[in-house]
């Protein structure tokens, strides 16, 4: 959308918004915001901003805003400030929930780790069963267990990480 330029549209913004639309202003001026869509606008919207601004005025003149008492005031603040010591104190412990769950994993790791050869037994195992199988599915078998045997630790880490960083950052930015 194109914004539609006026020259006049300053001079009758501030005529309207002065007070001086439309009897206290020239009679030119008059003429061409009746003819001018654009100044047209601007007289409408001024005069309503314009209402609003004396409406305002008028009710802080009145003492018509409600405005809380002090002790109200002081309620809100303190509870402000609870909220903002909570929130300070806590923040160390999701650091350590954290490091935590980093823990967690490296464990996870070790124990894997420690254990793999005393799993690897279970796929000798399979092997046996896998020589009773026809010779196409003995060689698709043969090279699934051979990829599983070497690249399981690595894939079980993966898996690990990928369920604790989601786990990690919950816990690092659940209070944020």
């Amino acid at each position: 959308m194109t914004r539609r330029i006026c020259e006049h549209e300053m001079a009758v913004t501030e005529a309207v918004l002065g007070r001086r639309w439309p009897a206290a202003c020239d009679q030119t001026l008059r003429e061409h915001a009746e003819s001018c869509e654009v100044c047209r606008e601007v007289v409408e919207v001024a005069a309503l901003l314009r209402e609003d601004y004396d409406e305002a005025r008028a009710a802080i003149s009145r003492r018509d805003v409600p405005l809380p008492s002090a002790g109200q005031i002081w309620w809100r603040a303190a509870v402000h400030a609870r909220a903002d010591a909570a929130r300070a104190a806590a923040r160390p412990l999701v650091w350590g929930y954290g490091a935590a769950a980093a823990c967690a994993v490296g464990v996870l790791a070790a124990t894997v780790g420690v254990m793999w050869p005393s799993v690897l037994p279970l796929f000798d195992g399979l092997a046996a069963i896998r020589s009773r199988l026809t010779p196409v599915a003995f060689t698709t078998a043969d090279m699934v267990m051979a990829t599983l045997r070497a690249e399981l630790p690595i894939v079980i880490g993966v898996a690990a990480c990928l369920v604790a960083a989601p786990v990690a950052l919950y816990f690092a930015l659940r209070e944020e």
